[in-house]
């Protein structure tokens, strides 16, 4: 259901990301997050489509 509400407003499935980590993973979050932001940046802008 996420990919098809994602498609309809036209945002890029490599935008989204849904990792399970612990609060005692503080290690893994900031590789996961270190990680997505890069694969964000050579995504470059989003071109999200208005929705009336």
């Amino acid at each position: 259901m996420t990919e098809k509400f994602l498609a309809l407003l036209g945002i890029d499935q490599a935008r989204v990301r849904l990792e399970w980590i612990s609060s005692a993973e503080g290690n893994k979050f900031a590789q996961v997050a270190n990680e997505f932001t890069q694969q964000i940046k050579k995504l470059g802008p989003a071109n999200i489509k208005q929705v009336a």
